[in-house]
C-alpha cells in the first residue's frame, strides 16, 4: 500500500560470484556483495587490494629479474612486490616495508648489462605509488609523509652507494647513460609517489567530506521524524482535549445546577455540589491554558465536534468519488461507545483510505468497522492498484503508521498493517471498548 509503511524487508544473500570479486578487487567489503560496477570500481582494479593487478606486477617483477637484471632466483623481490598491493588494503605501513625490502634486495643483489630503472624497478614504483596512495587514503598524513621520506632516505643512500662505488648497478658503462642510475629512479620515484600520496589524501578528504555530510543527514531526518512525531502527539492531545472538556463542562452544569433541581438538600450537599462546580470549572480554564500552548494558529478551525463512526459513510463517499472505490461494512456498535475511541475509529480508516489514495490509486478497498466481545475490529483491506505498482514518493507526512499506532495504543489496542499475498495491503485494529482494570485504577 505504501513505501512508508511496508515492513522491512528480508535482506538477501549477495551474489557468490560478487562475494569471490569483492575479495579479488576492492570494490566493496569483504564478501559483500551488494555493488556495481561503476568509475571507482574500474580504478579499484590497479589500487590496493587488487589481486589481478598484484598478479600482474608479480608476472612482469619476476621476467624482469631473470632477464634483465642478472638475478636467477628473484623470488623474494618478486614476491614481497606483489604481497605489498595485496597488502597495502589492510596495513599500507607494513605493504611500504615490503616495497623498501625489495627495494634494497635490489640494490644490493642485481646489476644491469644496459640502462634500466634502478633499485626502483617497474614494478617496483608502481607498487609504491600503490603503497603511498594507501597510505594518504587509510593512514593520518604525517604517516604517508613519512613513509615517503623514508623512501627518500633509501633512495638516497642507493645514489651515495653508487657515487661512492659500493654498489655497481652497471660493471660495464652504456654509452650515453648516467652512470648513476639511482639519482634518476630517486627522481621519478618522489615525484610519483609524491603525486600517489596526494591523490590518496584528496580520496580521504572527500570520504570524510561525505561521511560527515552523511552523519548531518541522518541527524537532521531524525530530527524531522521526532518533530513529527511530536505534531502527531499535540494533534490527539487536542483532539481528546476537546473530547475531555465536553465531559467536564457537563460535569460543571450539573454540579452548579444540583442544588436547584434536587429538593431537600442540605447545606453541606449544597457546598460539596458548589465545590465540585469550582473545581470542574477550574480544570476547564487551566485545560483552555494547555490548549493553547499545543495548538498552533492556523487550528482554530479544529474547534469543532470530532467525527465517529457516523461519519464513515460519508469518507467512503468522498474516496469513491476520486476513483478508488470503497465497500463500507459497519456492524452493530455500542450506543455508549467513548468519544476517545470513536474518533480513534475514524482516523485509522481515514489514514488508512489515504494511504491508498496516495500509494495505490484506483484500488479496491474493503473497509469493515465490526463489534465483538467487548472489542472493536477495525480493518482496511486493498488491493494492488489497477495500473500496477503506484508511486513510491513520500509525499505523506512520513507517520502514517505512527499516528494510526499512537491512537490505538492510547485505547489500550492493538495495530497490525501488512502486506497481503494478493500485491495490497492490510491494516487491522483491535479495540477494548471499556478500559482495562489497570486503566481504570
Amino acid at each position: 500500500m505504501t513505501a512508508e509503511t511496508a515492513p522491512n524487508e528480508p535482506a538477501q544473500h549477495p551474489h557468490p560470484v560478487r562475494r569471490v570479486i569483492s575479495y579479488l578487487v576492492p570494490v566493496a567489503p569483504l564478501g559483500d556483495g551488494d555493488w556495481r560496477w561503476r568509475f571507482t570500481s574500474t580504478l579499484a582494479l590497479v589500487g590496493p587490494g587488487s589481486v589481478p593487478f598484484a598478479l600482474m606486477m608479480f608476472a612482469i617483477q619476476n621476467g624482469l629479474m631473470a632477464t634483465n637484471y642478472g638475478i636467477a632466483v628473484g623470488a623474494p623481490i618478486t614476491i614481497a612486490t606483489g604481497a605489498a598491493i595485496i597488502l597495502a588494503r589492510f596495513r599500507p605501513v607494513e605493504a611500504w616495508l615490503l616495497v623498501m625490502a625489495s627495494l634494497v634486495a635490489t640494490a644490493l643483489w642485481t646489476v644491469t648489462t644496459k640502462w634500466e630503472p634502478w633499485p626502483l624497478t617497474v614494478p617496483s614504483l608502481f607498487a609504491l605509488m600503490t603503497v603511498l596512495f594507501a597510505l594518504g587514503r587509510d593512514r593520518r598524513a604525517w604517516a604517508g609523509v613519512l613513509c615517503w621520506l623514508g623512501y627518500a632516505a633509501v633512495g638516497a643512500a642507493a645514489v651515495w652507494g653508487v657515487s661512492s662505488h659500493r654498489l655497481s648497478p652497471m660493471p660495464q658503462p652504456v654509452l650515453d647513460a648516467n652512470p648513476n642510475p639511482a639519482s634518476d629512479n630517486l627522481t621519478l620515484g618522489l615525484l610519483l609517489g609524491a603525486f600517489a600520496f596526494l591523490v590518496g589524501l584528496t580520496v580521504r578528504i572527500w570520504r570524510q567530506g561525505r561521511t560527515r555530510v552523511a552523519e548531518k543527514e541522518r541527524v537532521a531526518e531524525g530530527e524531522r521524524q521526532r518533530r513529527r512525531l511530536l505534531e502527531e502527539r499535540a494533534r490527539i492531545a487536542r483532539e481528546l482535549h476537546d473530547i475531555v472538556a465536553h465531559h467536564m463542562s457537563v460535569v460543571a452544569v450539573q454540579s452548579s445546577t444540583a442544588e436547584y433541581r434536587l429538593a431537600g438538600l442540605d447545606e453541606d450537599a449544597k457546598a460539596e455540589f458548589r465545590s465540585i462546580s469550582d473545581q470542574a470549572r477550574e480544570a476547564l480554564a487551566e485545560m483552555r491554558r494547555l490548549l493553547g500552548v499545543l495548538r498552533s494558529e492556523d487550528d482554530a478551525g479544529t474547534r469543532e465536534p470530532q467525527p465517529g463512526p457516523e461519519a464513515l459513510h460519508g469518507l467512503a463517499e468522498a474516496v469513491t468519488r476520486t476513483g478508488t472505490p470503497v465497500d463500507l461494512e459497519v456492524g452493530d456498535l455500542p450506543d455508549d461507545l467513548p468519544e476517545t475511541l470513536a474518533l480513534t475509529v475514524f482516523r485509522v480508516v481515514q489514514e488508512a483510505l489515504s494511504n491508498v489514495m496516495r500509494h495505490a490509486p484506483g484500488a479496491h478497498v474493503h473497509a469493515s468497522v465490526t463489534s465483538e466481545n467487548g472489542t472493536l475490529d477495525v480493518t482496511v483491506v486493498n488491493g494492488p492498484p489497477p495500473g500496477g505498482p503506484g508511486p513510491t514518493g513520500r509525499d505523506g507526512s512520513g507517520l502514517g503508521l505512527v499516528g494510526m499506532r499512537e491512537r490505538v495504543a492510547l485505547d489500550g489496542g492493538d495495530l497490525v498493517a501488512e502486506p497481503t499475498s494478493e500485491g495490497g495491503f492490510r491494516v487491522r485494529a483491535v479495540l477494548p471498548i471499556r478500559p482495562t482494570a489497570e486503566e481504570s485504577a
